[in-house]
């Protein structure tokens, strides 16, 4: 026994001689721990992947219903709002887009606080009520105040949450995981044209967004489900902006050069159905049918480009993206009958799931987020940044757009300028990134 307690004794001398010892400039080994990041990223497994199911369903009630929206205007342009002007509808779409984005800016400092119960719940609710008065709506304030302000509020509150979960569960799979998500925009976007078309002549307009409206409940009560099991984690991040964000080139570059894509990137999508039946003579049929031909071909932009990602660096197809973009706008000058449309239609339907998939994967990387505890933050900053792009986009291209006239010329040399621009501002953000990966 005694020689038991001589030896504990000595053990405390020895340890306390060792801490004396230490020089004073080398901290303890605790203190080498952050405690922001003390259990390492997954990088998969089943919570993480059911987190990209969650994701799906959010893709579907926001994405795929604003994508959605070339059938709406072109049912309101011709049926509902016939009073109005293109310029006057194209609002409805652009203020739902634009607060799909825009309300990231508070969403992702929320999310950083461990508020994702409450986004979560309530961006679902907002969803599904908008739909529900949109259903109700006969004038044109009224479709403004469901379609636009409510469902784009639901989705924005729900869209940058469910994306920072899916971000902050994966590191070398976050493309290829937000692009399994994004899906999901492409199938809503995919459906809710078709069946409205189909519906909306049977039933009515009140029955066929009802309709929708009933998809995007059981999206939201799947969605609930899984995220709001999970309490969220509280973070060092409480602002609703990261100041030191506009001292770093690379993230405001990449931003500004989103706001650019943001206000070319509805033209095409609200005015596809419109140019297939003013420009080419196409049926009514067809002109719908466009929107979800688009959309479904931007299910393999969503996905494919990432499959690469392990020899291809995510920024590099943004870029090729972007720039192909800007070649997408001005072929589609030269698209006079319907074949070559169809085929245009294809091919920029798969870029424009590449631009929106793209910066969310993108924004996670070391150059643009130092701290992985802003995550939230710093993503809703940048879809923030790109929401005037969002807003300001069709309104611009109503007014460019001359239907007496069938001339749609100056709207899609307007998106073409706008995605060279966006080119050339990403090249210093893919510059920064390229080189921070080779000296890591």
């Amino acid at each position: 026994m005694h020689d038991t307690e001589k030896s504990d004794t000595e053990v405390y001398h020895e340890d306390h001689a060792a801490r004396a010892d230490r020089p004073s400039n080398q901290d303890p080994p605790v203190a080498l721990v952050d405690p922001g990041q003390e259990n390492p990223v997954p990088n998969g497994g089943l919570q993480a992947w059911l987190g990209v199911v969650a994701g799906f369903c959010v893709f579907v009630n926001s994405w795929g219903l604003i994508t959605t929206f070339g059938a709406f205007q072109e049912y309101y342009r011709t049926v509902l709002l016939r009073g109005e002007s293109p310029s006057a509808i194209s609002w409805i779409g652009s203020i739902q887009a634009t607060l799909i984005v825009m309300v990231g800016m508070v969403t992702g400092p929320l999310v950083d606080s461990g508020y994702l119960r409450i986004l979560i719940s309530c961006g679902s609710f907002l969803i599904v009520f908008g739909m529900m008065m949109t259903s109700l709506a006969t004038r044109y304030y009224q479709v403004l105040l469901g379609q636009a302000f409510c469902v784009g509020l639901g989705g924005g509150i729900s869209y940058i949450p469910a994306m920072v979960v899916i971000s902050s569960s994966f590191t070398t799979k976050r493309p290829v995981a937000i692009g399994c998500a994004s899906i999901g925009s492409s199938v809503g976007s995919v459906i809710f044209p078709i069946m409205f078309r189909k519906l909306q002549p049977t039933i009515g307009f009140p029955w066929a967004v009802r309709c929708i409206g009933f998809i995007n409940l059981s999206m939201a009560l799947v969605t609930c489900s899984i995220l709001c099991r999970r309490p969220g984690k509280r973070t060092r991040a409480r602002n609703l902006v990261d100041w030191n964000a506009f001292q770093q080139p690379a993230f405001m570059l990449l931003s500004v050069s989103l706001t650019c894509v943001m206000l070319a990137y509805y033209i095409p999508i609200f005015y596809v159905a419109t140019y297939a039946r003013v420009k080419l003579e196409a049926t009514k049929d067809f002109s719908f049918y466009m929107v979800s031909i688009i959309n479904g071909a931007s299910a393999f932009g969503r996905t494919v480009p990432y499959l690469v990602g392990s020899r291809v660096n995510p920024i590099f197809v943004l870029i090729s993206a972007t720039a192909a973009s800007a070649v997408a706008m001005y072929t589609w000058i030269a698209t006079v009958n319907i074949a070559g449309f169809i085929v245009w239609s294809c091919y920029w339907g798969f870029l424009s799931g590449i631009l929106v998939t793209g910066p969310t994967s993108i924004v996670a990387h070391p150059v643009f987020t130092p701290d992985p505890n802003y995550l939230g933050t710093r993503m809703g900053m940048m879809w923030g940044i790109s929401s005037f792009g969002s807003l300001a986009g069709t309104p611009i291209a109503g007014a460019l757009v001359d239907l007496e006239n069938v001339s749609f010329v100056r709207a899609q040399v307007f998106a073409g300028c706008l995605m060279v621009g966006a080119s050339l501002l990403q090249v210093w953000p893919t510059i920064s990134a390229v080189r921070y990966d080779r000296v890591k």
